[in-house]
């Protein structure tokens, strides 16, 4: 299974498919244009480590907690209430893992840049 994990080694996290948010709350976390996030059921989340967590009320109403290392600061994976998976970063995969991560949906794809094409082959939602 593929995995991602911390600058610094401290946290490892393994995680299933791919998909990109251009939610705002995505936006801001990923510094980016859009957050490139891997799916991972909530029922098989696999962690090590002890990342420390931001929690906030996201603009759906939703409370939003958003874990990163403690140590080095990398920001990790996000789980939000009522949402059975969690939101592995992509700036945290491990070496070439990504090129196996084809992203399957776009969600928030109204907020997506207007020079930003979407992804071919990849389901596009207009919310969550």
């Amino acid at each position: 299974m593929p995995t991602a994990t911390c600058a610094c080694n401290a946290v490892r996290i393994e995680f299933a498919e791919a998909c990109v948010c251009h939610c705002l709350e995505c936006r801001k976390s990923s510094g980016s244009t859009h957050g490139l996030n891997l799916i991972v059921p909530g029922v098989g989340f696999l962690i090590s480590g002890n990342p420390t967590a931001f929690s906030y009320k996201a603009n759906s109403g939703c409370r939003v907690n958003r874990y990163f290392c403690s140590k080095c600061g990398i920001n990790l994976y996000s789980d939000a209430e009522g949402v059975p998976v969690k939101f592995v970063k992509s700036g945290a995969v491990d070496d070439l893992v990504l090129d196996e991560c084809n992203p399957n949906i776009e969600f928030f794809v109204r907020r997506r840049p207007a020079w930003q094409g979407s992804i071919t082959g990849a389901e596009q939602k207009d919310d969550m």
